[in-house]
């Protein structure tokens, strides 16, 4: 090294003094801190922990824990209506400003952080695409097969999966006087999703159900990578490298023995062989698709992908949860078996043969709706990720403060507040009661047209999905799996094969 520094001064060339190099470092931090106390300053007026003003450390250590959402009562209790909780980002618990803010004629955008959920390098599904355009015009495509226009044969892929599913309890897990038999409920129930999604999308089965395995890895590979995705979400930018080379070979991949790469190689093969010249055509959403105009066979591949992440874990989650608040509160299930068999037992459409009980009869229960609804309330399948909506040009105004253009809103992390808000709720906000939903009907009823009790308890309660433009395109899939599982399970096994 000497001997380099001594020719170069030979050269002409000279080596910046010890000074100057203090003094660029210098500079660079003092950049640096203006910056930061800048990026400070444009949010600080939004009350919220003094640390999430500064970096996202708070934020992301909340989600490690695993709680944050949790947490967030206690913080609206604290900050009130809106919260900052990283230096850019704010959350904001007002139902109606929510609704503004996703409302079809609203100017407030998708942010960058919805493309963390992109299931392979290359394209993006309907969740995903961030231009307001394009994700209309992939609408058109996707819509009708999603509100079961297009699929005649919606019910029977769901009826397929819930019997296999009911025949595995039966035969394998069906506990005697003499004979205890444990069950993995929640491994249990998220087969069954998998399974039915698959019949849905694409008229087959992963067969997880019928193997009594997690076939694909998914369930596996979920545990692990969800919750470091929730705890890394805040840093787009990591994500943004990790899909460039040569990081990008560290992702999951088509041809992956499990996890995401099996579902994606495992949803081409079946595009590839949809998409053949002579392929006969099957009554699916998949199917769907294709007959709608969208032929494109990276775009399928990623709207069949993300129908198993995104549906079987929350149809899986609301199902689970549901069946526990019922298995916790004996009268409630005592009460809604009665209320079935004095629906259904008399009906000749579901005895005579035995089959599985319709959409169409599961909706004409109020007690089982109510249930459901209820269920969806306490334990909403996606209330942790904070689904960031971004502040448009010349900022606006969220519950009197002034948001600049630019700042991200989490739209998504008040449900498990909104679930628990007493001042709506009422004192019993915490507790799993149906009734309060026939309750709120009747007076409805009692009091005429200008009653709205329901309405804006279902308002809240549908959050859940999301709102306005923003609406998950699953919601109609959601609610018929709910309605057709609980109320099946609920009427005692009377499928074909029982």
């Amino acid at each position: 090294m000497p001997l380099l520094l001594s020719r170069l001064s030979e050269n002409g060339v000279t080596w910046p003094s010890r000074g100057l190099v203090l003094y660029i470092i210098g500079l660079l931090l003092f950049a640096h801190s203006i910056q930061r106390v800048r990026r400070w300053y444009r949010l600080s007026h939004v009350p919220g922990p003094l640390i999430a003003g500064w970096t996202n450390m708070w934020l992301t250590k909340g989600y490690i824990s695993g709680r944050f959402f949790m947490e967030l009562p206690a913080l609206v209790e604290k900050y009130g209506p809106v919260i900052r909780i990283a230096p850019n980002q704010v959350v904001c618990v007002d139902v109606d400003t929510l609704y503004r803010i996703s409302g079809v004629r609203s100017l407030y955008r998708k942010s960058e952080w919805y493309t963390i959920a992109r299931i392979s390098r290359d394209g993006d599904h309907i969740f995903t695409i961030i231009d307001p355009e394009e994700r209309k015009e992939r609408k058109k495509f996707i819509m009708p097969a999603y509100a079961g226009r297009d699929i005649d044969h919606f019910e029977e892929g769901t009826d397929r999966a819930l019997t296999d599913w009911m025949e595995l309890i039966d035969t394998k897990y069906l506990s005697s006087a003499k004979l205890a038999r444990f069950m993995n409920f929640e491994e249990k129930v998220h087969f069954y999703a998998l399974d039915a999604i698959g019949e849905i999308a694409y008229s087959e089965s992963f067969g997880c159900v019928k193997e009594d395995r997690d076939t694909k890895g998914v369930m596996a590979v979920n545990d692990v990578t969800v919750p470091l995705l929730m705890a890394i979400s805040n840093y787009v930018a990591f994500w943004k490298m990790m899909r460039m080379w040569p990081f990008y070979y560290l992702l999951p991949h088509d041809g992956d023995n499990s996890g995401f790469g099996a579902i994606v190689g495992h949803a081409s093969t079946i595009v590839r062989k949809r998409l053949q010249p002579k392929a006969v055509p099957k009554h699916d959403m998949l199917q769907s698709f294709i007959e709608q105009g969208l032929r494109d066979e990276e775009a399928l591949k990623q709207e069949v992908g993300i129908q198993f992440f995104a549906g079987s874990d929350t149809v899986s989650s609301l199902l689970y949860t549901t069946f526990l608040l019922l298995l916790t509160h004996p009268s409630v299930y005592a009460r809604l078996q009665s209320e079935i068999d004095t629906a259904l037992a008399s009906d000749p459409s579901t005895t005579n043969p035995p089959r599985i009980i319709t959409d169409a009869q599961a909706r004409s229960i109020p007690y089982l709706q109510a249930i459901i609804r209820e269920g969806l309330r306490l334990f909403p399948p996606l209330c942790a990720p904070p689904i960031y909506k971004e502040v448009p040009a010349g900022g606006d105004d969220v519950c009197g403060y002034a948001l600049p253009a630019g700042t991200l809103v989490a739209t998504a992390l008040q449900q498990w507040h909104g679930a628990r808000d007493k001042s709506f709720w009422g004192e019993d906000a915490d507790a799993f009661r149906p009734e309060r939903w026939l309750g709120a009907a009747a007076a409805d009823e009692k009091e005429g047209p200008r009653a709205r009790r329901v309405w804006e308890m279902t308002r809240r309660m549908e959050l859940a999905f999301g709102c306005g433009q923003y609406v998950c395109v699953g919601k109609a899939i959601a609610m018929v799996e709910a309605g057709k599982v609980l109320g099946e399970v609920s009427f005692g096994f009377t499928s074909p094969l029982h």
